[in-house]
């Protein structure tokens, strides 16, 4: 692994052995043409397909891959994760399920440019109506409750300085970490750059977002609301 690493993409896999190998290969051939020293850092966890090995064999071919496996489910755990493992001096963190090379190199682009902000893509349409209705929910919820106004809260890549990150000393090791972020850069007075993107259909395989996604999302947020409000001194530890 070279050292003086400029920046690491950080991804959780959960079950995408039909597509992880093909957008892996991608975001590497992509971000090669950067000409900036970075890594990728998978973490497989949950998964009970052959995610693993995939990511494995792949790791044998791209010397600037890492690849973890840990048994626990979560978005936020894999991300906190591989943020532990990461060199970079800027960190970046997304789907990888949805989010497509072009989307991701364009982001780090506009964020070289000022790297002292906080970077988060919008994703400017859903592929399908439950999506669309539970991302309008859940953002309406975030902005009422806890004064977040972004379109898509949950929108990647999020991209940010490793100083930045760990100001914001993440925690939550579900879905909320999105939130978490974003409600940390405000109290830090941490300036937040959206950048829409376009492209957002999954790459395969099959969705874990359905109608429960929203009662799902309610849950959590009930659960972040609590910790981070009634049980603040605990969370804080």
């Amino acid at each position: 692994m070279a050292k003086n690493v400029i920046l690491s993409v950080v991804f959780p896999v959960l079950n995408q052995a039909d597509h992880i190998n093909r957008v892996i290969s991608s975001y590497h051939k992509s971000l090669s043409k950067l000409n900036i020293r970075f890594e990728l850092i998978t973490v497989v966890n949950g998964s009970s397909d052959n995610s693993i090995e995939i990511c494995n064999s792949l790791a044998k071919k791209i010397d600037n891959l890492r690849v973890y496996e840990i048994k626990e489910k979560g978005y936020g755990l894999g991300i906190l994760y591989g943020m532990d493992k990461a060199e970079g001096k800027y960190l970046c963190y997304l789907n990888s399920a949805r989010v497509y090379e072009d989307e991701l190199v364009k982001c780090v682009r506009i964020f070289l440019t000022k790297p002292g902000l906080l970077l988060q893509a919008i994703r400017v349409k859903r592929d399908v109506y439950y999506r669309r209705l539970s991302s309008v929910i859940y953002n309406f919820f975030c902005c009422l409750i806890f004064g977040i106004r972004s379109p898509d809260i949950n929108g990647s890549p999020k991209i940010f300085s490793r100083e930045n990150y760990h100001l914001l000393n993440l925690k939550f090791t579900d879905s909320m970490i999105d939130l978490e972020l974003l409600e940390k850069a405000k109290e830090q007075g941490l300036k937040v750059l959206e950048v829409p993107i376009y492209k957002n259909k999954r790459h395969g395989g099959i969705s874990t977002s359905n109608y429960n996604t929203i009662l799902r999302l309610i849950r959590e947020v009930i659960r972040y609301f609590i910790l981070t409000r009634l049980s603040k001194r605990a969370y804080s530890l």
